[in-house]
């Protein structure tokens, strides 16, 4: 009985290890593919020269390609090589182009080839650059450093100097200016406080030819030294014109 009772023991020691090894063959083999998987990601990572960064920036484009093109357009993501550009109308494949882009400093001029398309609404061209002049890299290349490093934004702001009129939910019009926009919203001084979640009507001068946008008051700031109140103003998402706005204020003003 005790040889037997031995034999069976040792069979079930025989087959808790078999259980505990085939689990940790099962582990290994996970570990294995996850370290795979990490290392293939890696040396993607590694060998893309030009990461892309999310950002939103304003750039004009114009092509031969299409009689009499010019259109607005904002980036989905930006590179060394090239860009993502959201336009309401597209021009084909294989097209060259010639861009300007605001870099937050000045206009960035390039030229660049429709590398492929999208006919989504908006639409979409994947463009790479062929052409930039030394002094146009460089402020390019300022830009990607601060999309690439600790604090990127997703929107560009640019420095504006710009009259505007103002109306607030719908009653006392006021007339402000306007010291930085992006297509999120822009800094407005008024003369005086407007209280944060109030609704303000943004018009720009006519010569502009643009439609107003809505906006909401976030936040207010004054100072002793500051000559009215700072004001930052959100675009409201449901405003379909906010882009044609804020795209063609930027564009109008600094490229003409």
């Amino acid at each position: 009985m005790q040889s037997v009772q031995k034999v069976q023991e040792g069979q079930e020691v025989q087959k808790g290890a078999g259980a505990e090894g085939g689990r940790a063959t099962k582990i290994i083999s996970k570990i294995g593919l996850e370290v795979c998987y990490a290392r293939e990601t890696m040396r993607q990572v590694e060998n893309r020269q030009n990461p892309r960064l999310p950002v939103r920036v304003p750039v004009r484009c114009e092509s031969e390609a299409v009689p009499g093109y010019r259109s607005l357009g904002l980036t989905q993501n930006v590179s060394r090589g090239g860009l993502l550009l959201e336009v309401p109308r597209i021009v084909p494949q294989g097209s060259v182009t010639t861009l300007r882009l605001l870099t937050g400093d000045g206009i960035a001029h390039a030229e660049a080839v429709v590398v492929w398309t999208s006919e989504s609404s908006p639409g979409g061209m994947g463009l790479q650059f062929t052409k930039m002049e030394e002094a146009d890299a460089h402020a390019w290349e300022d830009l990607l450093a601060l999309q690439a490093g600790p604090t990127p934004r997703s929107s560009l702001r640019i420095p504006i100097d710009l009259e505007v009129t103002c109306v607030v939910d719908q009653g006392t019009t006021l007339q402000g200016r306007v010291e930085n926009l992006s297509d999120a919203g822009m800094l407005v001084t008024l003369p005086r406080v407007v209280a944060p979640h109030a609704r303000v009507h943004v018009s720009v001068p006519e010569w502009l030819i643009l439609p107003p946008v809505e906006t909401e008051v976030v936040w207010t700031r004054g100072g002793p030294d500051r000559q009215g109140t700072l004001h930052g103003l959100r675009v409201l998402k449901d405003d379909m014109g906010k882009e044609l706005f804020l795209i063609g204020t930027i564009l109008r003003i600094f490229v003409g």
